[in-house]
């Protein structure tokens, strides 16, 4: 007889692993064509016409490019491209149907289908601006935000330079004015926290965000404040009503207690109920707009553009100001100090020569001294700290994780110090020391000239406009805050 219970049971598995088999394929062709969707849409991104008027490094590449085909390995080192893909063929493939590029028939190559035109005039109408977003903001969440009042065709989101954080702005361009101006009603609510002017941001420091600490500050000091003074009111009227049941009604401490935990359990159920009439209407206000309201601050491009006038020639007041206050300062103290050489003058024999600019370190035998460690020396400032106990240190010529360096001592006899000391640095410190002399001797000395010229005929950076005037007055407040801290001393 033939087991026909095993034999239906071997068939459902089957069936079962081919339906799995079917479904994971379909998964597989779903991502697949979804992937391909993204690639074509980023690339039809970058060939557009909106991009290219914007951005110089894809029209140069365009521009210096044969019949304007661009190498597909070009697109892969882009960080979007990264993020999708890297495969040369795939890339090829998501875009065979494409309406804005083509590809060669080798599958290497892409350019644009039609010529790239002028460059409209009313951007500015059609762009909107943005301000109160929060850190983590994407080109993907604007989008889908004001996706809802048009058709977005592009986002820029400024960020700095030093740490790659967005600055808290952006632009979003639309394709109609009309689209734009649906988006500054719709999507302006900015919180009651927030400043009244538009394109107040906090202030930076070395291109640094410096955070609004005192202002959280003070605003938290006054909720604990309002806190405490409701917490005293409540504890206030719960000793009078209690007083009073003691006076009128004699309540035993029992019965007392019990009263206490009934106000306990009425203050509980009050909060709960007020924090689930806060969620109700957090939830209100957020199905004003479709899904959620989100803070945002929105203008339009122009009138953004208005009030960067406003903030230019603020600046420039503020700027024309400082400058005239710095040249006054300067001048009290250019005529001090023509009254201070003038009485040294009188005092002291006149001398007409010039003093001549410092020619940097004379050559002097025995003053050179090579320390060496089998591990990397410390740091500069450590390692002349604990020499100049011995003796006068003029320079450590050691770079971070050598284990190599040179000292220069200010004479001969304080080199031999050390080099007499020499077994007390091993045992304390691991340093070899030993003295140059003859040829590695000038040959280090020729390589002291070399650096300093070097050192003197690099270009320096030259500070410009305002950061070179707020560099000045930053030096006069310190000048003074140092006169202010000096101590007066009196002869006993």
């Amino acid at each position: 007889m033939i087991d026909t219970e095993k034999i239906s049971s071997g068939g459902e598995a089957a069936c079962s692993n081919q339906s799995e088999k079917k479904e994971n394929e379909k998964k597989k062709r779903s991502r697949v064509k979804q992937l391909l969707a993204e690639v074509k849409k980023q690339v039809e991104f970058w060939f557009g016409d909106v991009n290219l008027h914007k951005d110089r490094f894809m029209k140069n590449v365009i521009e210096q490019s044969r019949d304007g085909y661009v190498d597909i390995f070009v697109l892969t080192s882009f960080n979007r491209m990264k993020k999708l893909t890297t495969d040369v063929k795939l890339i090829a493939r998501a875009l065979k149907n494409s309406a804005v590029v083509e590809v060669n028939l080798q599958g290497t190559h892409v350019r644009r289908k039609d010529p790239l035109g002028e460059s409209p005039n009313d951007v500015d109408n059609r762009t909107v601006y943005v301000e109160l977003l929060p850190k983590s903001v994407t080109h993907v969440w604007l989008e889908r935000v004001f996706s809802k009042c048009g058709n977005v065709v592009y986002v820029s989101i400024p960020r700095y330079k030093s740490t790659g954080h967005p600055k808290g702005f952006a632009f979003v361009e639309f394709e109609t004015e009309e689209q734009a101006q649906k988006a500054t009603e719709m999507l302006n609510n900015p919180p009651e926290d927030a400043p009244r002017k538009p394109g107040i941001f906090p202030k930076t420091c070395k291109k640094k965000t410096i955070p609004f600490e005192k202002k959280k500050k003070k605003k938290k000091k006054k909720k604990k404040k309002k806190k405490k003074n409701k917490q005293s009111e409540m504890t206030l009227n719960v000793l009078l009503l209690f007083t009073c049941n003691l006076l009128f009604y004699r309540i035993d401490l029992p019965t007392e207690r019990k009263y206490e935990e009934q106000l306990d359990s009425e203050k509980k159920d009050n909060s709960v109920l007020k924090a689930k009439r806060k969620r109700k209407k957090k939830l209100k206000e957020r199905l004003k707009i479709g899904e959620e309201v989100i803070p945002l601050r929105v203008l339009s491009k122009k009138e953004w553009l208005n009030l960067k006038q406003e903030y230019l020639t603020l600046q420039k007041h503020c700027m024309a100001h400082l400058k005239q206050s710095v040249a006054q300062i300067n001048q009290k103290s250019v005529k001090y100090d023509i009254m201070q050489t003038k009485e040294n003058e009188n005092t002291s024999c006149k001398d007409t020569a010039k003093k001549e600019p410092p020619s940097g370190p004379e050559f002097a035998s025995g003053v050179i001294v090579k320390i060496s460690c089998s591990q990397p020396l410390p740091s500069k400032r450590c390692i002349k700290d604990s020499l100049s106990e011995m003796s006068a240190v003029a320079y450590v010529d050691i770079l971070d994780g050598d284990k190599e360096g040179y000292i220069r001592f200010k004479s001969p006899e304080g080199a031999q110090t050390v080099i007499t000391a020499r077994s007390e640095l091993q045992k304390k410190y691991n340093w070899n020391v030993e003295l140059l002399s003859g040829d590695h001797e000038q040959r280090y000395w020729q390589k002291i000239l070399v650096d300093r010229q070097a050192k003197l005929n690099s270009p320096r950076e030259k500070k410009r406009g305002t950061e070179k005037l707020i560099s000045k007055a930053e030096k006069i407040i310190i000048a003074r805050a140092t006169e202010a801290s000096k101590h007066i001393r009196f002869d006993d």
